[in-house]
């Protein structure tokens, strides 16, 4: 009877990436050489990947979700409890506001008493920073480092073009710390405790605290198919030692599932990722028309075809993407494993990434972990079957091992590289050949926040309801006026339903026709006529169309909105009208 021979699998100490135990190498043990330049690469090619990661994330604040957030958690500071219905709407103000987002909201309260929006955006940068070292760090082991550092620069590429002062950069964060574990778990079976506490932090600041549960049901689902396997199927076995740790794994397991409770809504808040989930999958259709980043990335393929490309951020995407399932073909061949909850975690996330491109960093960073975890493992099992030739008696150990010829080129090479896209980033170079809007630098960016529109419409005497558009800039309404005076609608949509953006659709559709049917909305319950702010940038037909509409005057022009007021309240108040050309020389 024939018998098979094992293949070597990944991990030198004789566990896989994975955790599991598998059987050692028949090679013999060889003489290690690490070169000067391989033990200074060890340290200083992750450090320059974080420095390129830090400096790509340090551009000017963007994200108007940024300013309801800032004013909730001003609110929440001010009432020492989080909100339990709408604040800042008019249409939806009796609805139910579960805002998971609260302590990411009091953070960024904080950081801005202390520092403005600079630190605001320097504390991202190290948030997301971390995450991307954190998962560096998870899997690898075993992979040369310059390949390693190799592979996550696309990763980066994608999770700077999302690099927002948003919720998500927390996620990030704790995502990156649950797939260290996760890689960890059987070597490590303690650090499972660890993720608990991550539950019960995350779930109070972001409503992706689901996908923390995801990577566990992955596991669990690896678990059950690897049992079943029994070694078969090139399914790695359980050992007995990772038995002798379920009831812990399961208790800890039970722990942070349980920590999704612990948020002020209870089980409403746990279940309420579900509702965000089915509004860019069920309802994609719809949203996708009105809010870009719904928008599957295949939109943005048939729009430009070849020329998407040309997009670095579309173009690293692909490329993750690309590489983290060629990946799983290379291990497979290599090692002759299959590893259930890598292309279980994979398939999720592509899922994600498929489903809208919002998803495109948290899908970077857990496909390159995954991709780097399956090319050490093959790159182990290789080196396993073809060893180096052994050093000869009086040979020179540089030269038995390769010598520095075939080192030094790597470790700097790459190194000049990282340093050469630092500079990139620095003298604006990268923000040029990308899309041009993250330049280098702190603050805000330039004519992009109506704030002086949104001052001016909350003065005293002017009306307490508003219709903003774009709505993202009804959030910097709401931080200067709310709560108090209300908007017809802003970004949120764990608020506003589909139908109150058809509403402001509706609303809009009827200025650019220079119809007045929409101030029936308001009239018809007594409510007086709006103030309008209407933002240079996305309003231009609006715009246009309410300046020509008779009973309406333009009071108020910047570069970046222009109010209008009913004649009758701009006359009470001695409003003339003003020059509109300045609404016109910003570009769209």
């Amino acid at each position: 009877m024939s018998r098979k021979r094992s293949r070597p699998t990944t991990d030198p100490n004789s566990r896989s990436p994975s955790g599991a135990t598998v059987e050692r190498s028949v090679a013999p043990d060889l003489p290690r050489f690490e070169s000067p330049a391989s033990r200074v690469g060890r340290w200083l090619l992750p450090a320059l990947l974080g420095l390129v990661t830090f400096l790509g994330l340090l551009f000017p604040l963007y994200d108007t979700d940024f300013w309801w957030h800032l004013r909730t958690g001003e609110w929440i500071l001010e009432q020492g409890s989080v909100p339990q219905l709408d604040l800042y709407t008019f249409t939806d103000s009796d609805r139910p506001w579960i805002d998971l987002h609260w302590g990411f909201q009091v953070l960024i309260t904080l950081l801005y008493r202390v520092g403005g929006v600079g630190l605001v955006i320097v504390a991202k940068a190290v948030v997301i920073t971390a995450a991307v070292l954190i998962a560096f760090r998870a899997t690898g082991e075993g992979w040369p480092v310059t390949r390693r550092v190799a592979c996550w620069i696309p990763a980066v590429v994608c999770i700077v073009g999302r690099g927002y002062e948003r919720p998500e950069m927390l996620s990030q964060l704790f995502l990156a710390i649950w797939l260290w574990v996760a890689f960890r778990l059987d070597r490590q079976p303690r650090l499972v405790w660890l993720l608990p506490v991550v539950q019960l932090v995350w779930v109070n600041c972001h409503a992706l605290f689901v996908l923390g549960l995801v990577v566990a049901g992955c596991g669990v689902a690896d678990w059950a198919l690897r049992l079943l396997a029994g070694g078969r199927w090139g399914l790695e076995p359980i050992t007995p030692a990772s038995l002798a740790t379920l009831r812990t794994r399961a208790l800890a397991g039970l722990l942070a599932v349980g920590a999704g409770l612990m948020n002020p809504y209870f089980e409403e808040g746990a279940l309420f990722p579900l509702t965000l989930y089915s509004k860019f999958t069920h309802e994609q259709a719809f949203y996708s028309q009105l809010i870009g980043e719904f928008q599957q990335p295949k939109v943005f393929w048939m729009a430009h075809g070849l020329r998407a490309l040309a997009n670095p951020y579309f173009a690293a995407e692909v490329l993750v993407a690309v590489v983290a399932v060629a990946s799983v073909v290379v291990a497979w061949r290599q090692s002759g494993r299959v590893h259930p909850f890598r292309l279980l975690l994979l398939g999720a996330f592509l899922h994600l990434a498929w489903e809208a491109a919002r998803n495109t960093n948290i899908f970077a960073l857990v496909a390159t972990t995954i991709a780097c975890a399956n090319f050490a493992e093959a790159w182990v099992a290789r080196s396993a079957r073809n060893p180096p030739a052994p050093v000869a008696d009086g040979q020179s150990t540089l030269v038995g091992m390769g010598g520095l010829r075939g080192l030094w080129p790597a470790e700097f090479g790459l190194s000049a590289l990282l340093v050469a896209a630092g500079l990139l980033i620095v003298t604006g170079t990268w923000n040029t050949m990308a899309e041009g809007n993250k330049p280098f630098g702190l603050g805000e960016a330039r004519d992009w926040f109506i704030h002086d529109a949104a001052r001016f419409a909350g003065r005293e005497g002017m009306p307490e309801l508003a219709v903003v558009n774009h709505v993202g800039q009804a959030a910097v309404y709401e931080y200067h006026n709310g709560p108090g005076r209300s908007v017809l609608m802003d970004g949120r949509l764990e608020v506003c339903s589909r139908k109150t953006f058809e509403m402001l659709y509706s609303v809009l559709g009827s200025m650019v026709a220079g119809r007045r049917d929409w101030e029936g909305l308001f009239t018809s319950s007594g409510a007086e006529l709006p103030v309008v702010i209407l933002d240079t940038r996305t309003s231009r037909r609006p715009i246009e169309g309410l300046l020509k509409t008779r009973g309406w005057r333009l009071v108020y022009a910047d570069r970046t909105a222009g109010v209008f007021l009913a004649d009758e309240r701009a006359d009470r108040l001695q409003l003339p009208a003003v020059d509109a050309r300045i609404l016109f020389e910003v570009p769209r």
